[in-house]
């Protein structure tokens, strides 16, 4: 009888181990910041929270995550249809003989594509421009007729007819 009890009491007290919680040291910050860092072709956001000290952990199911800690991710579907699509910027002049110039009127943050089709729709021109808010577009080798300018920065665009002389 007195084996059965010791057997019967060990396999609980292994049990309830299993389903024991354990204290973990936290301590939850409201300082921080976040930077635009522009390197390699690319911009990065780089955010940080001070004060934040506990286990990170993230568990995912059904499509949906969860995570432990200050800064939580958004998901970009969330918010992609609130965002303004307009790239706000002017272009001179227009028809052109052998270049374009470009001035932004908004902060021009990562890398700027700029690609020309013919009124065919071939690609005619694609070229990536490091940021800066104002460009020198140079169509040497363009012949005379209408195009589309399409200049593109994340999912900002600004579109325009082109004619060139």
């Amino acid at each position: 009888m007195s084996y059965q009890n010791w057997i019967i009491t060990s396999l609980m007290l292994i049990g309830s181990l299993g389903f024991a919680q354990t204290l973990k040291r936290e301590s939850l910050g409201i300082q921080g910041s976040t930077h635009l860092v522009f390197a390699n072709a690319k911009s990065y956001y780089i955010q940080e929270s001070i004060g934040q000290q506990s286990v990170i952990r993230t568990y995912n199911a059904n499509n949906y995550s969860l995570r432990q800690g200050f800064l939580q991710p958004l998901d970009v579907s969330l918010i992609s249809e609130h965002l303004d699509t307009h790239l706000l910027g002017f272009f001179y002049p227009n028809p052109f003989v052998d270049h374009v110039n470009v001035q932004f009127q908004e902060p021009i943050i990562d890398v700027i594509t700029v690609t020309v089709h013919d009124i065919l729709g071939r690609l005619v021109y694609d070229k990536t421009f490091q940021p800066m808010q104002s460009l020198i577009i140079n169509f040497g080798d363009l012949s005379s007729g209408s195009y589309l300018f399409r200049l593109q920065m994340r999912t900002e665009l600004l579109v325009a007819k082109l004619v060139r002389r």
